[in-house]
């Protein structure tokens, strides 16, 4: 078996004979590439991993290539598990990936790529060799040309590695790689594409060292201190890392900026696509930016009008949708003021200013004059109309009563009459609103029904004479009974 194998890596040796031109042809390519100071990228999935760390670095070696090495598509250390050989396997054929991949490089015209498949039909390498291609880098592939032609590329439309590059260079494996038949074992034994192309990649390196040195500069090799000294040979180490430092500086150095022939940057609306022909994008977002300025401004001077009211005059200030978007709302005040809904509204706001308690007294009245306009603005601005529920029964309002009345027993259903508390020292000198609290309290009257909205304006109302009865009284009596009301009765309301 050991006499077979090396005799099938005899024939391996024989097919690389065989391509001494096509090997020239490719250290022709990379010399070219090292020459101009850039650099051969060199990559394989998979055990083509191998080619790659064969051709840099290691001793007989020298600075030029760039090693794209993936540890995801080529870590089988540990083979099941995580970073398992499955998950490789499976990598190898994601779409995007190798576009992924060359992103981080700054890729020029003037480079090569050296592109390593035994099969040649997995999809990383296949679209890598697209992508060098696609921005002008020329590409050498390594495959096996027997074993490519008998298998199925992993890509839809059939398209192997080879169709993408421009010199084709065979490791001369056998189909399935493997070369030896074992009598008794159904499946062969001893790949031969990692040695034929170990071959390959050291046949093409000897070539661009001679051409370096042909044209007067002669490659940094990596060398073994048994061979040139401990001295010499870190110095060599030194000197061939630090100029691949400076290659693979050149690959970021503009990584991610625009190309100098591309158009300036337009604005972010210029740079709309155009949705019609008849009317562009840039046409209609300028009228509707107008709207919208249109639109905030009137937000604002709206905004003052309510402050001055202290919020009252809110919803009536508020203009329809359609009035701002026609630009009502950059109409002068005066003008809008001149119309007969909004000078009610403007002289309704003033008369508040002068007197709030002729604002709560009307209140009531003009409840239903409100709900109707609120309706009409909600038509025009898309809102639905805010209804004002009513009570299920109308109340009567109870007017005031005089100080020198008792306020008469609350209406109740209950048969039995409330006992009897004598009243406070200060009875006489405590308004309506007081007097009913009081009552409240201390049980002799009825705990009062939730509010709907009129009884929030009968509450408004009452605040109302709560404030005229203490007006009345004179500043010297409501200093002198505030502390004497805050402890018998609690927190007002």
């Amino acid at each position: 078996m050991i006499a077979d194998y090396l005799d099938q890596c005899r024939s391996l040796l024989d097919s690389a004979v065989a391509q001494e031109e096509t090997i020239a042809e490719a250290a022709n390519l990379f010399a070219e590439t090292i020459l101009a100071g850039r650099m051969v990228h060199c990559f394989g999935s998979g055990h083509s991993r191998i080619l790659v760390e064969e051709m840099w670095p290691r001793y007989g070696s020298f600075p030029g290539f760039n090693p794209i090495v993936e540890l995801s598509l080529s870590f089988h250390n540990l083979v099941v598990g995580a970073n398992g050989q499955r998950q490789a396997m499976f990598l190898e054929n994601v779409h995007g990936l190798a576009a992924r991949i060359l992103r981080n490089y700054d890729l020029s015209p003037k480079d090569t790529a050296l592109v390593a498949s035994s099969s040649g039909c997995n999809l990383v390498p296949i679209e890598m060799a697209e992508e060098f291609k696609r921005r002008g880098v020329k590409v050498v592939a390594i495959i096996s040309k027997a074993h490519s032609e008998a298998s199925r590329s992993q890509r839809r439309d059939g398209r192997k590695l080879q169709d993408f590059a421009d010199i084709v260079l065979d490791t001369g494996a056998p189909v399935g790689d493997a070369m030896i038949e074992v009598p008794g074992l159904e499946t062969p034994v001893g790949p031969g594409s990692t040695i034929g192309g170990c071959m390959l990649i050291n046949a093409i390196k000897v070539e661009v060292a001679a051409l370096l040195t042909e044209a007067g500069k002669p490659p940094t090799v990596l060398t073994a201190p048994a061979l040139v000294g401990n001295e010499k040979a870190s110095q060599l180490f030194e000197s061939a890392y630090d100029e691949h430092a400076r290659r693979l500086a050149k690959l970021y150095a503009h990584i991610g900026e625009a190309p100098s022939e591309a158009p300036a940057p337009r604005s972010r609306r210029e740079g709309r696509p155009e949705r019609s022909e008849d009317r562009p994008r840039e046409e209609r977002g300028q009228e509707r930016g107008r709207d919208d300025r249109g639109e905030r401004s009137g937000g604002r001077e709206s905004g003052r009008e309510s402050g001055r009211d202290g919020g009252r005059g809110r919803g009536s200030e508020r203009e329809p949708r359609g009035a701002r978007e026609s630009g009502e709302s950059r109409e002068p005040r005066e003008a809008r003021a001149e119309r007969p809904e909004r000078a009610e509204r403007v002289e309704r706001v003033e008369r508040a200013e002068r007197d709030p308690r002729d604002e709560f007294r009307g209140r009531s009245a003009e409840r239903g004059e409100r709900t109707d306009r609120g309706s009409e603005r909600s038509e025009g601005s898309g809102r639905p109309p805010r209804r004002l529920e009513e009570p299920a029964e109308p109340r009567q309002q109870r007017a005031p009563q005089p100080e020198s009345m008792a306020p008469s027993a609350p209406e109740s259903t209950a048969e039995v009459a409330p006992v009897e508390v004598p009243k406070p020292a200060n009875w006489d000198r405590m308004d309506d609103i007081e007097r009913r609290l009081w009552l409240r309290e201390n049980g002799q009257a009825p705990a009062p029904a939730p509010r709907s909205d009129s009884g929030e304006r009968r509450g408004r109302e009452d605040r109302g004479r709560d404030d005229r009865g203490r007006d009345d009284r004179g500043r010297d009596d409501r200093g002198r009974d505030q502390g004497h009301r805050r402890g018998g009765r609690g927190r007002r309301h």
